[in-house]
């Protein structure tokens, strides 16, 4: 779901998971492995209690899974935590999104990034990992030049590296359209957005833009884990109804694994159209998982 420059959720970033070779969140390869579906529907009290209870512990196995598979790819301690994106991100984000989307008309543009992470920080998130400059060199990851550093009075010169983002607006509508993936152009200076592009202060539909893994750290899981711990996270607050993104054919069945619904073909042109609307109520959606902390 990395946004080209245009931010369609789960197309180049658009709504795809992204990572290296793979294909943008789209991403071939980080999304090949699919979960059986956790969304559940209330039916009887006690056994949709029951069956919570054993989705909690077959989420929590799943997910130490995921932590031990990118374990085994890295030279270092893995302990990823996520936090609310900020302006400080930007070259982080832009350098994750260009890793992570081979295909220049499916990344999200510097400027495109510095709307959304000035206008709507909260509903953008970030995975980082605690880098040190030995172990940088032994795995080379580009976003670790961009990274700030963890503690200035730590002394070894740790860095908070981004490892992977999910950059999203909010919407009045329904799906994410055309507008929803635009940015007003004179962002700086006019305030509020009356351009009637980009994000909408008040929407309760989360428009999901740009999901981007990086390259070497894609079909491990990370990017599920990231989608359903922000999924969660997104729920929790109460501040949005539903999630929204598009994708192309070929991830339909990925998102509907997600408790995504599948709404057709859309009308969205980005990149020549050829999309398809997927959205996820939070009125009949429930994951029972460990949240990467915030």
């Amino acid at each position: 779901m990395s946004d080209p420059s245009n931010g369609k959720p789960a197309g180049p970033s658009n709504g795809k998971p992204a990572g290296g070779k793979a294909k943008p969140l789209n991403a071939g390869n980080e999304i090949a492995a699919v979960d059986d579906n956790e969304n559940w529907v209330d039916e009887d009290e006690e056994f949709d209690s029951a069956k919570k209870t054993m989705a909690a512990g077959r989420n929590r196995h799943r997910y130490s899974n995921r932590l031990s598979a990118v374990q085994k790819r890295v030279p270092f301690s893995f302990h990823p935590n996520s936090r609310p994106l900020t302006i400080s991100d930007l070259e982080s984000c832009k350098v994750l999104e260009n890793e992570a989307f081979t295909d220049p008309a499916h990344r999200c543009s510097k400027e495109k990034f510095e709307y959304r992470l000035s206008a709507c920080s909260e509903i953008c998130f970030g995975i980082f990992c605690t880098v040190l400059p030995d172990d940088a060199e032994k795995f080379e990851i580009n976003t670790f030049p961009a990274s700030h550093i963890v503690e200035t009075s730590r002394g070894d010169g740790a860095r908070s590296v981004l490892i992977a983002h999910i950059v999203s607006t909010r919407s009045y509508g329904p799906v994410v359209t055309d507008a929803t993936m635009d940015y007003p152009r004179d962002f700086r200076t006019q305030k509020p957005n009356t351009s009637g592009l980009g994000h909408d202060e008040g929407g309760r539909t989360i428009c999901i833009h740009s999901l981007a893994v990086h390259p070497k750290l894609q079909a491990c899981g990370l990017g599920r884990l990231i989608m359903k711990s922000y999924l969660q996270h997104i729920k929790s607050s109460a501040s949005a109804d539903r999630c929204a993104l598009i994708c192309q054919d070929y991830l339909i069945d990925y998102y509907k694994s997600l408790g995504f619904r599948h709404l057709g073909p859309s009308e969205a042109g980005f990149g020549g159209g050829g999309w398809h609307d997927m959205a996820l109520n939070f009125s009949h959606f429930s994951v029972h998982m460990p949240e990467i902390k915030i």
